[in-house]
């Protein structure tokens, strides 16, 4: 009598442990995009925030300067937040301001340039 040993199972096991380190491969790089992304998401929204409180000093920055076109802050604060403000008389009727605000590990700032009869804005830059 002949003995044949056969190796059927050995490749069947071969091939299901290759699918399942494949397949444990792909949900762990899903898995890690997934959090990726939702981390990029809430940053875009802390961004977001931290950028509507700014544009709210600006406002401020704005209300004020027309009532004292002589206005020079260290800081504009509103309910939402204190801004960082840096005001340059420019000479005449024209100011540039420079506006800062952090929040967490966000910082957004804004560049303007006024011309204070009348309160016209000449130039806003976004930081």
């Amino acid at each position: 009598m002949k003995r044949t040993s056969s190796q059927q199972g050995a490749v069947l096991l071969f091939t299901v442990l290759v699918v399942g380190f494949a397949a444990v491969a792909l949900m762990s790089t899903l898995a890690t995009a997934g959090f990726h992304s939702f981390v990029d998401s809430d940053q875009h929204v802390s961004s977001v925030e931290v950028r509507a409180a700014l544009f709210g000093c600006l406002d401020e920055f704005l209300i004020e300067l027309n009532e004292d076109p002589n206005l020079n802050p260290t800081l504009i604060e509103t309910p939402d937040a204190a801004c960082s403000a840096t005001v340059v008389n420019e000479g005449g009727d024209n100011r540039s301001a420079d506006l800062s605000l952090t929040q967490g590990n966000i910082t957004r700032s804004v560049h303007v340039e006024v011309t204070v009869n009348g309160i016209q804005l000449t130039d806003l830059v976004e930081e």
